[in-house]
């Protein structure tokens, strides 16, 4: 992600500066619960006394290295996969792997894909594809390309505290088809970011501009853009910067760019 003069970045140093003077004015316990430290650390432990490993140190530090590479939530409960957002990302990542061969474009149902998703974590619970399918637009056979259900599934996992935030700024909404000016929208979201970053998993703010469609401009500009929810959703699994894309997706990006 390549930045611009002036534009504020997660590598910026006045965002660095600004992210240690939040995460040093943390008490003990609020440091520990905003990067999950007990989760790893009591799964850690729960690891080691079921091996009995005769170096348990190095059984800890092969436990810390899996979770680094993100090789540590295969076959896993949904309640520990669910836990932090390294652990969602990291499910996410294995599904993109495991399923790599298959293109973009492979026609598929909703509960089929979510059958692929139960091969990775046996307990995975239906509610996210439940709620994909109420936003896509299936073919007349009932089905779906491979990639767009997978672009829903990763927004509506990974960020969804994040998306339920933004679902309840739309019911809140006075407005009969419940679709805010752009304007409006991109405040209360960017509100959102700002102050819930780190509680849950946000996309940075710097994105909203290629989520939310482009305002009005022109002989159209008397009439403010408005955006739905469901048109907010489409944009968070079209951005590149949001979604991993299968590697067949990646590789056709990528062609296309040449």
């Amino acid at each position: 992600m390549s930045s611009t003069s002036g534009q504020s970045t997660l590598f910026a140093p006045s965002h660095r500066k600004r992210s240690d003077d939040e995460r040093f004015k943390l008490t003990a316990k609020q440091y520990l619960d905003r990067y999950h430290i007990q989760v790893y650390l009591q799964d850690a432990v729960k690891t080691v006394l079921n091996s009995r490993e005769e170096r348990p140190m190095e059984a800890m530090l092969k436990y810390f290295n899996d979770v680094l590479q993100g090789n540590h939530v295969l076959l896993r409960e949904f309640e520990f996969v669910n836990a932090t957002p390294r652990n969602r990302l990291a499910l996410i990542r294995n599904f993109v792997e495991t399923y790599r061969a298959n293109p973009p474009d492979w026609e598929l149902k909703v509960d089929d894909h979510y059958q692929l998703v139960t091969l990775l974590c046996p307990d995975f619970p239906p509610t996210f594809h439940d709620e994909a399918r109420l936003y896509m637009a299936p073919n007349p056979d009932g089905a779906c390309t491979y990639g767009a259900i997978s672009a829903y599934f990763q927004v509506l996992f990974v960020f969804s505290e994040f998306m339920a935030a933004v679902k309840r700024v739309f019911e809140a909404s006075n407005a009969a088809d419940k679709a805010l000016p752009r304007v409006n929208l991109l405040w209360a979201v960017r509100n959102i970011i700002n102050t819930k970053h780190w509680d849950f998993s946000c996309p940075a703010a710097s994105l909203l501009d290629s989520v939310l469609p482009p305002p009005s401009s022109g002989a159209d500009s008397a009439k403010e853009a408005t955006v739905s929810y469901a048109h907010f959703l489409q944009g968070m699994t079209r951005c590149e910067s949001i979604v991993i894309a299968p590697p067949a997706l990646a590789r056709q990006n990528s062609a296309a760019k040449q």
